[in-house]
């Protein structure tokens, strides 16, 4: 059956979107001079109340990849432990807005029960953990970050637009963050910069942000005919690379690589010839290396280090991978118990997800994880595979697959189980598109 409903026209962006962008870089550049920014702060609360009833993507687009961005302007204020918890507020408003005009159509399916049953498994394991107050925690933030996030986005099943809007919010956040960020490298001076970050945010948070919002860019790059807008799209995507080779994070730049290679030579292997395929790839490598000869050099020695030796935090962190393995082999059947790891190392977590469920949940949890990477992957290698479905449902679905190789490589080097919900919003983004196209076939 065709796919009609699919090839309709997208309607416009909301305008709105486009004033918010150069407000909030215009708010930024002020807040950088310690400006006061209590009324610019307001005003953008003000404005993001109103775009989440009316775009209830928005909220789901910061939570994935904006809370850094909202810390920095709520410094001010003394209060950014609200920051997550207020964004969750005005999300869940929107989302029930959206709900109660345009229903609820979801298909609850494996994907989505493997998704409850780590939140259970993490429950469960705080009752045998070393450190149960901290598994608490931990499964806390598991449930109102990582699946409160895979569940708000099911709700735009048989809405592509949502899906799209999402990826076009995201690809807007990076753009404001690229501004804000060439401004402040212009007033700190590139010489004083260690590792580029907004002011009070960690600059391996900030480097994830800017991989997933350049991913999303190269999805509208992909869909845009005007010159103009593919103008402005590579202009964004040179000045993020650059923003994430300063932020000196060698996990997300190593994701961001792979993830671009797996673009260009696997998800668009049929659609690019061999010769643009290439150009592109150098494109990124000769941006990567006019990067390198602008950014001090301690950045680079930094990047280096990944490949040719060993600093401290390296050093850290391979002592955790052995930490967790030998704990797993001690305990393989139910692991130490949710946030147990940190009892028997400095760090709280492995900075490898795999081996944090497995020495924290044991071989039940590692499976279940493993289960739910293999079948997301899977459902995506459907999707491209798909003879009848439209361009934009491929592209969108090569977008999807590029944040979920982005955010799975990036999950062996750093964020605990919690830390890494981007990797459940491209499984949601997944599931989401091939259950849409599921319940229209059923029709």
């Amino acid at each position: 059956m065709e796919l009609s409903y699919i090839d309709q026209p997208l309607p416009k962006i909301d305008k709105r979107l486009f004033l918010i962008v150069p407000l909030i870089t215009l708010g930024a550049s002020f807040a950088l001079w310690q400006f006061p920014v209590y009324f610019v702060g307001l005003a953008i609360v003000v404005l993001f109340v109103t775009g989440v009833y009316n775009l209830p993507e928005l909220g789901i687009a910061v939570l994935v990849n904006g809370l850094y961005l909202i810390g920095f302007f709520w410094r001010a204020f003394q209060i950014t432990y609200l920051v997550t918890p207020l964004t969750v507020v005005l999300c869940t408003m929107g989302l029930v807005h959206y709900v109660l005009n345009n229903g609820l159509r979801w298909r609850f399916g494996l994907l989505p029960g493997i998704v409850l049953l780590i939140g259970l498994m993490l429950l469960v394991g705080i009752l045998y953990s070393p450190l149960p107050s901290e598994g608490l925690v931990k499964t806390g933030k598991y449930l109102s970050m990582n699946l409160y996030i895979f569940f708000a986005t099911m709700l735009f099943i048989n809405d592509i637009n949502r899906l799209k809007g999402l990826l076009t919010i995201i690809a807007l956040l990076g753009f404001v963050t690229a501004a804000i960020s060439i401004v402040y490298t212009g007033y700190a001076g590139i010489g004083s910069i260690t590792r580029f970050s907004l002011p009070a945010q960690n600059p391996i948070w900030f480097a994830r942000g800017l991989g997933i919002s350049l991913l999303a860019t190269l999805f509208l790059l992909e869909l845009t005919k005007k010159k103009l807008k593919k103008f402005v799209y590579i202009f964004f995507i040179s000045i993020m690379l650059f923003m994430i080779f300063n932020a000196g994070s060698r996990g997300p730049f190593l994701g961001l690589v792979i993830s671009l290679f797996f673009y260009f030579f696997v998800l668009q292997r049929k659609h690019f010839s061999f010769l643009k395929k290439s150009l592109s790839i150098l494109l990124v490598f000769v941006s990567l290396r006019l990067s390198a000869a602008i950014a001090p050099e301690h950045v680079w020695n930094r990047m280096l280090n990944l490949f040719q030796g060993f600093d401290v935090t390296t050093f850290y962190r391979l002592r955790a991978f052995e930490t967790a393995k030998d704990l797993f082999f001690d305990n393989p059947i139910k692991g130490v118990g949710t946030a147990g790891f940190g009892h028997f190392s400095i760090l709280s977590y492995p900075h490898n997800i795999f081996l944090e469920f497995a020495s924290e949940l044991g071989i039940l949890g590692v499976m279940t994880f493993f289960i739910l990477i293999f079948y997301a992957g899977y459902l995506g290698i459907k999707l491209l595979r798909s003879k009848n479905a439209s361009a934009l449902v491929l592209n969108l679905s090569k977008a999807y697959l590029a944040i979920f190789v982005f955010s799975l490589v990036n999950s062996q080097f750093s964020g605990a189980v919690w830390g890494n919900y981007e990797l459940w919003f491209s499984m949601a983004g997944v599931w989401t598109l091939y259950s849409a196209r599921q319940n229209f076939l059923r029709k």
